[in-house]
């Protein structure tokens, strides 16, 4: 039997400043984004998801509310779907072009600054959903985070090694977007959604 797993991104938020959020609190989902989870919701009402489980940020939050709705299910937060840790929050997109860009991770500005590698990323993001597949086998789950845990967790159920081109070098993941990985006798196949 199939265990399918659903890896969807927030929807799109409402900035209280003009700033990127990463994990500052306070920036919850917009209308559009609210409009945007309910899209999400209404495409998965009939699927038969158990559980939901997301990053404790508020924009993820209210978009795993929005989906766990239609199921009678309260959405559990894991901190392992947390945002990246990243110098880069609470910075303007001006700011962050002068620093080197949005995908700085191996930048040693960066890294002196304590920002989250991409092996620490996938550590915990894998750690969380593998964990959740062993616990729901053969059952449809659902994890909603952000965008670069999410892209990372793709290529890595798609058996490819994880580096700075997993980020840059394919379409990034949109906001409510995400993917489906059904996976059979060990076997995964993942499709964008």
């Amino acid at each position: 039997m199939t265990t399918t797993i659903y890896l969807l991104r927030h929807g799109a938020y409402h900035s209280p400043k003009p700033v990127v959020p990463y994990r500052l609190l306070g920036f919850h989902l917009s209308d559009e984004g609210i409009k945007q989870a309910q899209s999400r919701a209404e495409t998965l009402k009939n699927v038969p998801i158990i559980a939901i489980f997301t990053s404790p940020m508020e924009r993820t939050l209210e978009t795993a509310k929005i989906i766990a709705m239609p199921h009678g299910l309260t959405p559990i937060i894991d901190e392992r779907l947390n945002e990246v840790r990243s110098p880069l929050q609470g910075k303007t997109k001006t700011q962050i072009d002068k620093l080197g860009g949005w995908f700085v991770y191996e930048n040693e500005w960066y890294k002196k600054q304590g920002g989250e590698s991409l092996s620490e990323i996938c550590s915990r993001v894998y750690a969380c959903i593998d964990e959740k597949m062993k616990e729901y086998e053969r059952n449809t789950i659902v994890f909603v985070s952000h965008g670069d845990n999410l892209m990372l967790a793709a290529e890595y159920y798609k058996g490819l090694s994880i580096s700075l081109a997993t980020l840059t070098d394919q379409p990034y993941v949109p906001m409510a977007g995400g993917f489906q990985i059904d996976i059979n006798d060990g076997k995964a196949t993942i499709q964008s959604l």
